[in-house]
C-alpha cells in the first residue's frame, strides 16, 4: 500500500506542474490562463453540452480525455497553435517531446492506471474515436472562447505573441473538427464563439 501512495503522490507532483503551465490566453482579469484552468473549463463544457448532443458518446471517456489531454505540457510547456502553424518544426519537436512526457509519467503508475492514462493520451492524439474527436473539437472553441473574455473584449493583447496577427484569422474561422462532427449545439458555440471575436474585433478596429 506504501509505494502505491507513493506513485499517487509522484503523479500528483505532475498535475501540480501542469498547473502552473501558461497559456497564450489570458483570463477575464489579466491573469495568464493555465492548462489547469483550460482542463477545468474543457471538462465542465462536455458537461453543459452533453444533454444536447446528436450522436451517442461515452460520458466519462469525455470528461477522462478532457483531464489528460494537457498533462504532457507539464514537460514541455504550451506552445500557441499560430506558433505551431508557422513553424511546423516547432510542433514537430513538441509532438516528440509530449510522447517522451507521457511515457515518463506513465511510468509512475501501477497497472491498470499506467495502461488507462496512455491510451486516453494515444486516443487523443489519434483523434479517431467519436469522443476524441468531440473533445477536440471543444479544446479550439474553448480555447477562442476565453481568448476574447480578457477586459470585456480587448483582445489586442493577441499581437504580443510570435505571429499573433494570425489570431485574428484562427479566431474567425470556422474549424474543419467543428463540421465533421454533425453537433448542431458544437456548431452553435463555435458562431457563438466567432461573433464575439468578430465583435471585439470591431471595438478595436481590426478588419481580415
Amino acid at each position: 500500500m506504501q509505494s502505491k501512495v507513493e506513485r499517487i503522490f509522484d503523479f500528483m507532483r505532475v498535475l501540480d506542474k501542469v498547473c502552473l503551465v501558461k497559456r497564450a490566453t489570458l483570463l477575464s482579469d489579466g491573469t495568464i490562463e493555465t492548462d489547469s484552468s483550460h482542463s477545468f473549463k474543457l471538462a465542465f463544457m462536455v458537461m453543459l453540452i452533453y444533454p444536447y448532443l446528436r450522436h451517442e458518446y461515452n460520458y466519462s471517456r469525455l470528461l477522462e480525455l478532457a483531464l489528460v489531454h494537457d498533462i504532457a505540457e507539464a514537460e514541455t510547456g504550451d506552445y500557441p497553435k499560430a506558433m505551431q502553424r508557422a513553424h511546423p518544426e516547432i510542433k514537430a519537436k513538441k509532438d516528440a517531446e509530449e510522447l517522451a512526457a507521457m511515457q515518463k509519467y506513465c511510468a509512475i503508475l501501477d497497472e491498470p492506471m499506467k495502461q488507462k492514462i496512455w491510451d486516453l493520451y494515444q486516443e487523443y492524439e489519434k483523434k479517431q474515436t467519436p469522443e476524441a474527436k468531440l473533445i477536440t473539437a471543444l479544446d479550439k472553441v474553448d480555447a477562442n472562447m476565453q481568448a476574447n473574455f480578457y477586459h470585456d473584449g480587448d483582445i489586442r493583447y493577441w499581437t504580443e505573441y510570435e505571429d499573433g496577427e494570425q489570431y485574428y484569422r484562427i479566431n474567425t474561422e470556422k474549424k474543419a473538427v467543428v463540421a465533421v462532427l454533425d453537433e448542431p449545439i458544437v456548431e452553435a458555440l463555435e458562431n457563438g464563439t466567432i461573433n464575439l471575436a468578430l465583435t471585439n474585433m470591431k471595438k478595436i478596429g481590426v478588419k481580415i
